[in-house]
């Protein structure tokens, strides 16, 4: 216990420095290179990346240089990121495995379409999850627009929570959600002022279905929910000030974000074993979510190969239930790749949703050196507290814990243009097979199309 207590306050230190550090890095010079809209526009003559005399310069996303690699000289063309098609595969294994979740599959499809100020779309598409995003500004509204949003959630086969790497299976479910949603925003251009770089305010409504249905094993005295409406609001705020680097990794600036979500389900009543889930706690509820990343360079460091991250994620509600709370667990970390997915908390080593806590605080620590242009390697560490399920002599109850881990990644330019992503996690607080301790390992393979 003294041993893991140690751990934990020496991981919540590190994501301290990473996050500080990253601030103080925000001035390093070395990074400064490229700011602007010019880092995304094409260019007729590519510049040499790393000529005789100068200092080491990352490449940042969209660019087009020349570099010489192993005695040849190499030409990267410069990529139009107002309109990105991608796809995404690859494997999260754990070890030991949680029951049901040993191997699991990853995989969607990518679009973004920004040509310019007031269209915007972006979708991720896999099938039992989808998420789009579109917003319009009609000339007469200046930087006010309309917004049109779609998520939806329909896994064809019963789900049970698991509580200390054991599925409660006499509890599972068949569930799902519809999620339409229209509402009004506004949007606007900040620094650095690449065509990813936007402050959004969005409130929308989104009208929805939630449907339930038992499972092959779900208890004979467990009374399913009945099948609803649900009626969200939804208050929206992004902030992205990030220059990323050639791989889409952030590299110099920050992010911040937050979701305020009302909720309401007219058609509402008890459920759970034995109707032990009032209604009313339920029947309307309240979450909010934020985050903060930082990225920037190793202070006192005059070198782009070097760089710190930090990001802390958060959230709190009232009445939240199995169906509304915010789902934290493992799984690919976005940290700062893309616009749309920096809000997902992460805990590095847990299996992908494996936790619904009613309140939560993570905080992330990153530290990365690029040995050349094309590859990026990575140590992180992560810290959290959250109220999980937990198994005791006398039955199961939601307990605060704290949950540490440590992993590294590396990320690289693979063959036929692809990108490729290894991960491996340690967590030292998830509970395996009667034991304190996890491994997750993965593997991510995409490619633009």
């Amino acid at each position: 216990m003294r041993y893991r207590k140690r751990i934990t306050r020496g991981l919540a230190l590190f994501c301290l420095v990473c996050l500080t550090g990253a601030f103080l890095g925000l001035g390093n010079p070395a990074a400064r290179a490229q700011e602007g809209p010019a880092a995304d526009a094409p260019t007729p003559e590519l510049p040499l990346l790393h000529p005789k005399g100068a200092p080491y310069r990352t490449p940042l996303a969209g660019e087009g240089f020349r570099a010489k690699l192993f005695g040849r000289e190499i030409t990267v063309q410069p990529r139009d990121r107002r309109s990105v098609s991608a796809w995404n595969l690859g494997a999260a294994i754990y070890k030991p495995a949680p029951e049901g979740s040993g191997i699991l599959p990853l995989g969607d499809l990518y679009f973004w379409r920004h040509p310019d100020d007031k269209d915007l779309l972006r979708a991720t598409v896999s099938g039992v999850y989808n998420n789009f995003f579109r917003a319009r500004s009609p000339r007469d509204l200046g930087p006010f627009e309309w917004v049109l949003t779609f998520t939806n959630f329909t896994v064809p086969f019963a789900q049970a929570e698991l509580v200390d790497g054991r599925a409660l299976k006499s509890e599972e479910l068949l569930w799902g959600y519809v999620r339409p949603g229209i509402g009004l925003g506004y949007r606007r251009q900040v620094w650095p002022g690449h065509q990813d770089n936007m402050f959004a305010v969005d409130l929308t409504l989104e009208p929805g279905v939630l449907f339930f249905g038992k499972g092959p094993d779900t208890a004979a005295n467990f009374i399913v929910p009945q099948d609803t409406m649900e009626l969200r609001a939804h208050l929206q705020m992004r902030w992205d000030a990030l220059e990323r680097n050639l791989l889409e990794l952030p590299h110099q600036g920050f992010a911040a974000g937050a979701d305020l979500v009302y909720g309401y389900r007219p058609d509402w009543e008890n459920w759970g074993v034995n109707g032990s889930e009032a209604a009313k706690k339920g029947r309307d509820y309240l979450s909010f979510t934020g985050y903060f990343l930082a990225a920037g360079g190793v202070p006192w460091v005059e070198s782009d190969r070097h760089r710190l991250i930090g990001s802390v994620h958060g959230g709190i509600g009232r009445n939240l239930d199995r169906f509304s709370s915010p789902r934290v667990g493992g799984g690919m970390d976005p940290v700062g790749e893309e616009y749309g997915s920096i809000w997902r908390p992460v805990m590095p080593g847990a299996v992908i949703q494996e936790f619904s806590p009613r309140h939560y605080l993570l905080a992330t620590g990153e530290y990365r050196w690029e040995p050349v242009f094309f590859a990026y390697l990575s140590l992180d560490a992560s810290v959290g507290w959250l109220d999980r399920l937990r198994r005791t002599g006398t039955g199961i109850y939601l307990k605060n814990n704290i949950l540490s881990s440590l992993g590294g990644q590396v990320t690289t330019g693979f063959f036929f243009q692809t990108r490729l992503q290894l991960i491996y996690n340690y967590n030292f607080s998830v509970v395996r097979k009667g034991r304190h301790g996890g491994q997750e390992v993965i593997a991510q393979i995409s490619r633009s199309f």
